[in-house]
């Protein structure tokens, strides 16, 4: 016997935060990749399919950088809006770090749906690129317990370094 399907809608409050970046998008792109190296998801998924949690912990922390994340994937939101005849410059990272990721999911596994945080690049001009995402410390601050309200702000801190990091002149 099918049960009655349950739906519960949880308003929280939210921000976006969009920085304006006075550097080609291709110089962007490069500087992020130079900060943030992408796993080899390969090895991720072997690692965690045959719980090797000391592995994992190892090579997600060789990884990670001076900040502690990682770009785990992306979309190539610029392709997408290329079907509509004109050229874009855009793509969606999913920045963040399993570990953090896990601390959270294990007391409520739905912070996943904000764990990797989701961050757009997109060009605005030949020589500006606009940097968009949700202010993790409203993101995770949903939820009641400190961990949350100390991952959000640490992330807030990451998030604004990397920022900087990116616009810098070197």
């Amino acid at each position: 016997m099918k049960t009655e399907l349950i739906s519960t809608h949880i308003p929280f409050y939210n921000e976006r935060i969009e920085w304006i970046i006075d550097q080609s998008y291709s110089k962007t792109m490069r500087r992020i990749h130079s900060i943030l190296k992408k796993p080899a998801l390969f090895k991720l998924g072997y690692l965690l399919r045959f719980k090797q949690a000391e592995k994992f912990i190892a090579y997600i922390n060789q990884n990670t950088g001076i900040l502690g994340l990682m770009i785990l994937g992306s979309i190539p939101h610029g392709m997408i809006l290329g079907l509509s005849g004109e050229r874009h410059r855009a793509i969606q990272l999913l920045i963040g770090n399993p570990l953090i990721a896990l601390r959270m999911m294990k007391i409520h596994p739905e912070a996943g749906v904000y764990a990797p945080l989701r961050v757009f690049v997109h060009e605005i001009d030949h020589d500006k690129t606009l940097i968009t995402y949700d202010k993790p410390s409203l993101l995770f601050g949903q939820w009641d317990e400190q961990l949350f309200n100390d991952t959000g702000k640490l992330l807030d801190e990451k998030m604004e370094t990397l920022i900087r990091f990116i616009d810098s002149p070197n």
